[in-house]
């Protein structure tokens, strides 16, 4: 899939675009805050019906003004015409329209529009807690299977339901206990499945797309860990009813998981150098892309990189704008401060693209 055009109006610093798109690579460049975050923040938008950076609509919206809109114009590997449009007021529900027809739940949206986008914010896979690496995983499985996003929304809704009885002053009723301790349980194990399958087809394309950015014999893992190994999800509910009541919240589920990151048999947060953790992130978006690229809709995502060559030894730099280049991807966007960078890997990728500079929230096109 790519996008053709996008339409931008008031999204946070961008008063107003209109842009045309190269199928293949598409560069911007300006300074640090001058909007080039933004726009690829825009196109992720489309795709997630949320900002990358910001889960509150109301705070994406311009200074001083009351909406933003965006709309973008696509075409699906089929060669089908798509557009995606959406929107919002502060105060109101934002729209979300496919063709001009509103969704009826935002969750069937998800998916569509395939995409990874990798940036600075990633660092928290390693530094960060199990949460950011939960959300990966989840970012990862609901764009190709719409039944996760459901399980994880039943899961999270029963969940929230049992800590309220957990820490209520009153005993909680066992009854209600059970029925929410059997939803977590049915649509917990479900997550817990999907979870196992995606670490087990991601990990040896992970650790083929480390090597070939690496060129170097460096050892790298993924490992799923889960309380649910353990055994039934509902037996260790049940059981731990009288230590969880004493905490207020629930200690056993899925909520808990986590993805273990390795280099050489160790954590790569303790034992990784910046460009070591860089490569790990990049080549674990980059397996991400070549797995959402052969499930689900079967569409080829988009790839948004920013400021991903911070960091990196110029070898590395460029062995990945060789793959990003080659057939294995298609449609990239990227951002960069140095223009002089950026001619050099357009150089190498050798193919087409386009050149946009951007200065507080004007975006030039200066292909030549």
């Amino acid at each position: 899939m790519v996008i053709k055009n996008l339409s931008i109006l008031n999204y946070k610093n961008i008063a107003q675009a209109d842009l045309a798109f190269s199928d293949k690579i598409n560069c911007f460049i300006g300074a640090n805050g001058m909007g080039k975050t933004n726009v690829l923040d825009a196109v992720y938008y489309l795709s997630f019906c949320k900002s990358h950076t910001n889960p509150i609509d109301a705070q994406v919206v311009r200074h001083g003004e009351e909406m933003f809109m965006l709309q973008g114009r696509y075409l699906t590997d089929a060669g089908e015409a798509e557009t995606i449009s959406c929107g919002t007021k502060v105060g109101r529900r934002k729209t979300f329209k496919r063709n001009g027809k509103d969704y009826r739940r935002l969750t069937e949206h998800i998916g569509f529009a395939p995409l990874v986008m990798i940036s600075p914010a990633d660092t928290s896979l390693i530094t960060g807690g199990s949460e950011e690496r939960r959300r990966f995983v989840d970012t990862v499985i609901s764009q190709y299977d719409a039944n996760y996003l459901d399980a994880l929304v039943r899961y999270g809704r029963a969940l929230a339901q049992r800590n309220n009885l957990l820490k209520a002053e009153n005993e909680p009723d066992p009854d209600m206990m059970d029925i929410y301790e059997e939803e977590m349980s049915a649509a917990g194990t479900y997550i817990y499945k999907e979870r196992v399958e995606f670490a087990k087809r991601l990990t040896p394309v992970f650790q083929a797309m480390y090597s070939r950015i690496a060129q170097a014999e460096e050892e790298v893992r993924l490992t799923y860990a889960s309380h649910c190994e353990r055994g039934p999800l509902l037996d260790q509910l049940r059981q731990a009813r009288p230590k969880e009541r004493v905490v207020g919240f629930t200690l056993h589920g899925v909520h808990k998981d986590d993805l273990i990151m390795e280099l050489g048999g160790f954590p790569i947060r303790k034992e990784g150098s910046q460009g070591q953790c860089k490569t790990y992130l990049v080549a674990l978006k980059l397996a991400q892309f070549a797995l959402l690229k052969e499930t689900g809709r079967r569409q080829t995502p988009l790839l948004l990189l920013d400021d991903v060559f911070d960091k990196l030894d110029s070898h590395r730099v460029e062995q990945i704008v060789r793959l990003a280049a080659g057939n294995e991807f298609g449609q990239i966007f990227l951002t960069d401060t140095n223009r002089e960078h950026l001619d050099r890997i357009l150089q190498q990728a050798a193919c087409d693209f386009k050149l946009f500079a951007v200065e507080n929230g004007t975006i030039n096109d200066e292909t030549v």
